[in-house]
């Protein structure tokens, strides 16, 4: 409702509607707003993103969760396999378990599928499997839990938690486009999020689902994204603009050569030759010109750590096609631009030469033209 009222009041003149919004604008700088939930569930991945989240410097994931960005608390991260406290706890039948019960973290998941955590943003890393093939064979590709019923697979829990989600976000290569697991020949029918929910899927307030890639992205970029869409669910911003990947245009929205600090040296055509030169990686495989990616203007933490800056090539791992062709092999160098060979281009210098000349001429006799209309007319 507070979203909502925010957002109304963006375009109403209505005198009970913009009080109604100023009071909520004061109540949440006070924190006296219901808090604000964040489900992460991991799926096919190495936990890299969850890593690189707890480096976040600008601003930290601490900041968040404690309240130190503005407007931005109450924030509550209430599941997160590596990093909450909670347990499996669910399925055990002893006396034990009913004294346990708060602790089980499956809870956590059934709440969220009832609505019982209000709004929440749903953050899923790692690739989304395709059980039925697994199923054939009596088996499962991905879970995540079990509860008295039995185990729990990233998929179906996908589905159910979607439903209730203010956003969902895509965190990292895996969970937008399938990434390393969908690598070919992809034995387990890898996806990313969008590939599952759909393209057109939109959430409980009407907003897409956002892509964060990298393998790792930087944690400043999930937590920038996170920190965004948690604004946008309380009406405070609106939802950030996406490219045609769903990727954040205020991150993702240049090459990531167009910014490279070894950029000068591939306009000079000085490339290298081994590793360890300061030149550009351009030659030993850096697929920067046909890649959509920050790093070169955020670096990885606070700001230092980029690929091509430190001579590694950049192997395109924000794209979607990662890491299958055109970004592997990931050595490989792209195909150089097409040069015209030395006929083709002298004999366009003497065309330009000659329709210059020609243009020339013909201008001149216009302005004698007009030159001798004008003495007439005078």
């Amino acid at each position: 409702m507070a979203a909502a009222i925010l957002s109304l009041a963006r375009f109403s003149s209505d005198p009970v509607v913009k009080a109604a919004a100023k009071d909520i604008e004061k109540s949440i700088a006070q924190g006296e707003q219901p808090a604000l939930h964040i489900v992460w569930v991991q799926g096919q991945a190495c936990s890299g993103c969850t890593v690189s989240l707890l480096n976040s410097t600008d601003p930290s994931i601490v900041d968040v969760l404690i309240g130190q960005v503005k407007e931005l608390s109450p924030v509550v991260l209430d599941y997160h396999p590596t990093i909450m406290p909670q347990w499996g706890v669910e399925h055990l039948s002893s006396k034990a378990a009913e004294s346990v019960e708060e602790w089980s973290a499956v809870s956590i998941l059934r709440k969220a599928e009832r609505g019982e955590l209000g709004p929440y943003v749903l953050v899923v890393e790692g690739a989304v499997p395709d059980e039925t093939t697994a199923a054939m064979t009596g088996g499962r590709w991905c879970t995540i839990g079990e509860d008295k019923a039995g185990p729990l697979t990233l998929t179906e829990e996908l589905l159910s938690l979607a439903g209730n989600a203010a956003v969902v976000l895509a965190v990292g290569s895996c969970a937008a486009f399938g990434g390393i697991p969908h690598g070919s020949p992809n034995p387990t029918g890898a996806k990313g999020v969008m590939d599952v929910l759909g393209a057109n899927w939109k959430s409980s307030l009407g907003l897409p689902i956002i892509n964060i890639p990298g393998c790792p992205p930087a944690g400043d970029w999930i937590v920038k994204t996170v920190a965004h869409l948690l604004l946008t669910v309380k009406g405070i911003l609106p939802a950030p603009k996406l490219d045609k990947e769903h990727r954040p245009t205020f991150l993702y929205g240049w090459l990531m050569h167009d910014k490279c600090p070894r950029g000068s040296y591939y306009a000079a055509g000085q490339f290298i030759n081994k590793y360890g030169e300061p030149y550009c990686v351009y030659s030993m495989g850096c697929k920067g010109p046909i890649v959509h990616c920050p790093i070169t203007v955020t670096g990885f933490v606070e700001g230092t750590g980029m690929c091509s800056a430190f001579g590694s090539p950049c192997i395109g791992c924000t794209m979607r096609e990662f890491p299958d062709p055109p970004y592997s092999p990931f050595l490989k160098a792209l195909p150089a631009p097409v040069i015209p060979p030395a006929e083709a281009l002298a004999a366009a210098a003497v065309i330009g030469v000659a329709a210059g000349a020609l243009g020339s001429h013909v201008l001149k006799a216009k302005k004698k033209v007009i030159s001798k209309s004008s003495s007439k007319e005078g």
